[in-house]
């Protein structure tokens, strides 16, 4: 069985098997200790056909469904952040919105994407805040990932997440969530509650699809 990706616990269990459609076969494990569910790498997409996906998206900075979509991480960030706080949008993909939505409301914003905006000096510097929306699912590995996003913290910053999580077995086999060939990884509530333990950190939840966590003052 394939170890998790996010805590390295070798005993997991097969959870769901795709039976039908482009993803036929297509596997997804579970792991008991931190509640993921992952698809092995023999079934992830190439760089390549990742990117040809990503390029598909239409995400337009001035429409006003997508900032409203955004708005459901934004609001509750920007009642948590101090006037001129400085953020990253971590996978801020082909059409950067959320660092506008920022900057506007005076809390500068700048932004990193592996395949559209690959500036790794970015993620040398530490910040107020850190989003990542609709992105940790993308990733083959989420514990690289996170530490990545809590080094760039400063102490006492937020980093806020945006991922819709899976409830149960049952409903994970009508879930649409899954059915896209990107996702790859799907987080539960427990396994947020794991990341907030392992890395000492103060988490708040939010229904279906936000979390925000908050590193605590004391933490260099």
């Amino acid at each position: 069985m394939p170890a998790c990706p996010l805590c390295n616990n070798l005993r997991t269990t097969l959870f769901y098997q795709q039976q039908r459609g482009l993803l036929s076969s297509r596997e997804y494990y579970h792991c008991e200790q931190c509640q993921l569910v992952h698809v092995p790498q023999r079934f992830q997409l190439d760089s390549e056909t990742e990117k040809s996906v990503y390029d598909l998206h239409e995400n337009n900075p001035n429409d006003p469904q997508y900032r409203q979509f955004l708005a459901r991480i934004f609001e509750p960030m920007i009642e948590r952040l101090d006037a001129g706080a400085c953020g990253l949008d971590f996978g801020s993909g082909p059409g950067p919105t959320l660092s506008s939505m920022f900057a506007e409301a005076g809390m500068p914003c700048t932004t990193y994407d592996i395949y559209y905006d690959n500036r790794l000096e970015r993620l040398q510097h530490c910040y107020d805040y850190v989003v990542c929306t609709e992105v940790i699912e993308h990733v083959a590995a989420p514990l690289e990932v996170f530490n990545t996003l809590i080094r760039c913290l400063k102490p006492g910053g937020y980093l806020g997440i945006m991922t819709q999580r899976w409830l149960d077995a049952e409903r994970f086999k009508g879930w649409t969530y899954r059915n896209d060939p990107t996702h790859i990884g799907f987080f539960h509530e427990r396994t947020f509650r794991y990341l907030a333990i392992k890395f000492a950190l103060e988490l708040t939840i939010y229904p279906r699809d936000v979390v925000i966590f908050r590193k605590p003052h004391d933490q260099g």
